[in-house]
C-alpha cells in the first residue's frame, strides 16, 4: 500500500518597520497578537497580482492605522512551518519604512495591539530572534555606530 504524499505549499509576504522620530528618538510600530503575549512587526500576505511592496504598505496600513513610505528594502526571511497535514515554506520581505501619517489604530479581527516603541527598546520587546535582527538593522540604518542612539542599544 502506498503511503500518502505530504502536502506542501509556499506562502508569501510582506511587512515593514515603520520609523517615526519622536522628540528626536526613533520609534517603531509594533504590533501584539496572542493576547499581547507575542509582539512584532506589522505583516501579511502578497495577494495575487500585488507586488511586494504594495503589500507590506497595505498590511501596515491595515493592522496599524499608519500610512507609511518604503525607505529600502531590509531583509527577507525565511521558515516552516505545519499547518495541519500541511508543510508551509513561508518567506516575508521586510521593508524599512518611514511614518508618513495616521494614527495608532489595531485591526481587532487580526491583532491586539498597536505600539510606538524606542527602537532601542523594541530590540528587547521583539518575540522573534529573526524581527530582532531586522529591528537591529533598522536601528543601524537609522542611528549608525558611531551615533549616541546607537551606543545606547548596545549597553
Amino acid at each position: 500500500m502506498a503511503q500518502g504524499r505530504r502536502k506542501t505549499r509556499n506562502e508569501h509576504s510582506s511587512g515593514g518597520a515603520v520609523i517615526a522620530m519622536r522628540g528626536g528618538v526613533a520609534h517603531v510600530a509594533l504590533i501584539a497578537t496572542r493576547g499581547r503575549t507575542r509582539w512584532g512587526l506589522p505583516k501579511g500576505a502578497v495577494s495575487s497580482g500585488e507586488t511586494s511592496e504594495a503589500a507590506a504598505l497595505r498590511e501596515v496600513l491595515e493592522e496599524t492605522g499608519l500610512t507609511a513610505k518604503i525607505v529600502k528594502p531590509l531583509d527577507t526571511i525565511e521558515y516552516f512551518f505545519r499547518a495541519g497535514d500541511t508543510l508551509i515554506q513561508k518567506r516575508v520581505d521586510f521593508y524599512l519604512m518611514e511614518y508618513v501619517e495616521g494614527e495608532l489604530q489595531p485591526q481587532l479581527s487580526e491583532v491586539d495591539d498597536v505600539e510606538w516603541v524606542e527602537l532601542t527598546a523594541s530590540l528587547r520587546r521583539a518575540s522573534f530572534d529573526s524581527e530582532r535582527k531586522l529591528l537591529e538593522m533598522a536601528l543601524q540604518e537609522i542611528a549608525p555606530p558611531s551615533s549616541p542612539q546607537a551606543a545606547s542599544s548596545r549597553t
